[in-house]
């Protein structure tokens, strides 16, 4: 399951979870998608040498 996947599912159960009127679960799961978004944002390769603030330049040689 990718992150984009996962990030979906939780949005869903967020959803799901308002309509329930669980609002500690809501605000879990937003916490939690918080996190998944953060850490998806940073996906980027930490040992390529042209890439800077998650976006990769590509060498032209």
């Amino acid at each position: 399951m990718s992150s984009h996947d996962r990030i979906e599912d939780i949005e869903q159960r967020i959803d799901m979870a308002y309509q329930e009127g669980d609002f500690q679960q809501a605000k879990a799961l937003e916490a939690k998608l918080r996190r998944l978004r953060g850490a998806s944002n940073n996906n980027y390769d930490q040992c390529e040498p042209y890439s800077l603030e998650g976006r990769v330049y590509m060498d032209d040689d």
